[in-house]
This record gives C-alpha cells, structure tokens and sequence, in this order.
C-alpha cells in the first residue's frame, strides 16, 4: 500500500479488502473455482481506469485438484451446484471466443460486440508468453529469462523521466510512513507522472497539474516544489530502501490513541472495519490498549459480559446466539478481549 514492493504473493483469500487502484497486474496461479472467483480477483487490476494485465496460468492436473475437492461435498444440491460452476469454468478456458465477452454473457449481459482486441483470443498470447520449443528442461531453463522479459507498463499515457518518477515516488513512500496511510492516499500515479512531465517550478504551476487540488497543493506543495530542486542539484533516489517494516498492531493502535473511530483507521489503513476491530481485541487482550466506553452502550457491554459467564468465552458464535440479533460480532470480540484480559491480570496476579 505505500509502494515500497513491486511485487507481492498471497494466497486466493487475499486482496478482496485491498482498495489499492494502481495494481497493474493480477496473475492467478491455478484453475479458479468458478467464473465468479476469477472476476472478483482479476477486478483488483487497473481500477484506477488505466490499462492492467490479467493472466490466469493453469494444467490439466488442475482438474483432477478440483474434482478431488467437488466430490468432498456432503451436500448433493451443493455438489451439483459446484460441479455446475466447474463445467462453467472449463468451458470458459477452453473457448475461442472473446474473453470479455463471455463474462459479460456469463452475467446475463447481452453485449453487440464480437472482440473486445485485448484479450488472448482477440489479440493473441503476447511474445514473452510463447513457449520455446524443445523439452521440459529447456522450459525450465528458460523461464526466469521470459520473466525478466516480461514488463508491466507503470503508466500508459506518458513517457517520463525514470530516475525523476523513481525520486518522487521516495519521497511519496516517505510521506505515506510518515502519516501512516496508503501511497495512493498522498498522490496517485497519474498525477505523479504529470508532475514528471510538467516539472512546475511555482506553486501556481503546481496548481494546475491534475490531482493537485487546493488541498494537496496546501498539504504537499512546498515539499514538492523542494523535491524537484533537490533532483536538479543531483540528488537522486536512494538505492536501498530504508522503510522500516509494517506492524499493522502498532500501527493501528497509534491512529487509536490519537482518538480515530474504527471506521477512520479502516479508511486510513485501507482495511475492513472487522480486521480493525480484531486488531484492537488482540491490543486490548494483551493488555496493550484499554476498552474505551465510548465503543458501546454500557448496558450492550453488560449484556455481552453475562452472556460469556453463561457459555463461557472459547468460541465467539455460542455467545452471539444467547445475544439479541442486534448484537454484533465486533461488539462481542471487544468485550471477550477484555474478559481474557482480565483473567490473564488475574493469573498473574495470583
């Protein structure tokens, strides 16, 4: 989130919470469960409307890996229904029509084009992709020298200075760690780029540079001005990166203790509101941060409190079923951390 990697390697449950809009490229290892599966991944690329690359890299072997799992149902509706979404799959991947145009149709869509000129079956599979002939080995052999190959355009608009962009987006990571928000959040590529191309010397010149509002112009403008002065007399991008590493607790516990709601450090942090709220129990149960009595009605919290004391505290779903439906499962996780707290002060007490 604050570009300090290019790259990054997670398994399919991630990224579905990422709001990042400049990811220029999803590659999904392995055959998806469903259509929809894929669409959901492959919607992280390119959101901030410029051009992303999507690839999906799967084997034959795959099927047997989905099958094996299918048949490990119990439930003969829910099988079928998972059998029915992998028939979807192979026929999607086997096709030799326009990509885009069989999601769109696959969600009813009824679209009047017949190629949509980008995608593999429309443009072709792109040089860096084909396979060399000659055996496995040679595959093998040859594949971390495709990869290196392989580049993934930053910016399809303008042609910039490398060593200057490489420069600002330093002084935008710092920036970001500084006040503990996304890169994107300071500035977002496009308008870095502008800057690249427009070079302003002035805050007047600054001021009309697209995505450097009032507000940005007042929050950043005196430092990129100086930015750019200190790239003419030579300065350039440090060659190591010296970004100290993510602590997510840390991180979310400072924006708690200068008094943001769980809503403004999800917004901050680019998170889900229920991954701050564990991230807080985990503080609280640690004995790191207090429960504050502004999170909830005194009376929920007690409601909360006698229902752990009637089923106890291992498990979070039995205490949501004594509770009114109203309760939540944030509400709970607090109260429990709190609870496990104090029984953790106790033991060390005795």
């Amino acid at each position: 989130m604050t570009e300090e990697v290019r790259v990054l390697v997670g398994t399919i449950a991630f990224g579905l919470g990422i709001n990042k809009p400049n990811a220029r490229a999803v590659i999904r290892l392995g055959l998806p469960d469903s259509i929809e599966q894929l669409y959901q991944e492959t919607g992280r690329a390119g959101r901030d409307g410029l051009p992303a690359d999507c690839y999906l890299f799967w084997q034959k072997r795959d099927n047997a890996l989905r099958a094996f799992f299918i048949n490990q149902i119990g439930d003969q509706a829910e099988k079928d229904r998972a059998w029915q979404r992998y028939h979807q799959m192979q026929g999607f991947v086997a096709s030799k029509e326009c990509r885009q145009k069989k999601i769109c149709e696959h969600f009813g869509e009824a679209v009047k084009w017949e190629k949509c000129g980008v995608c593999d079956v429309c443009a072709g599979t792109p040089n860096w992709m084909a396979i060399p002939s000659g055996s496995e080995s040679r595959l093998l052999r040859s594949r971390d020298q495709r990869i290196e190959e392989a580049t993934f355009e930053t910016s399809a608009t303008v042609a910039v200075n490398e060593e200057l962009r490489e420069f600002l987006r330093e002084w935008r990571r710092n920036i970001a760690r500084q006040k503990m928000i996304a890169a994107f959040v300071v500035m977002h590529d496009t308008t870095l780029d502008e800057l690249c191309v427009k070079q302003p010397k002035t805050m007047k010149e600054l001021q009309v540079v697209s995505g450097m509002g009032e507000k940005k112009c007042e929050m950043y403008g005196q430092e990129i001005l100086q930015a750019f002065e200190r790239f003419s007399r030579g300065e350039r991008a440090s060659k190591e990166s010296h970004a100290r590493p993510s602590n997510p607790s840390l991180e979310t516990l400072d924006l708690l203790q200068q008094g943001h709601t769980f809503e403004e450090i999800a917004q901050i942090r680019g998170r889900k509101v229920a991954s701050v709220v564990v991230l807080v129990a985990d503080l609280i149960e640690r004995g790191e941060t207090k429960f504050q009595q502004s999170w909830m009605a005194p009376e929920r919290r007690e409601q909360i409190r006698a229902a752990c004391a009637r089923v106890g505290m291992e498990w979070l779903k039995p205490i949501k079923e004594a509770l009114p439906e109203e309760v939540s499962y944030d509400e709970i996780r607090l109260v429990v951390a709190e609870l496990r707290g104090e029984k953790k002060l106790e033991k060390g007490a005795a």
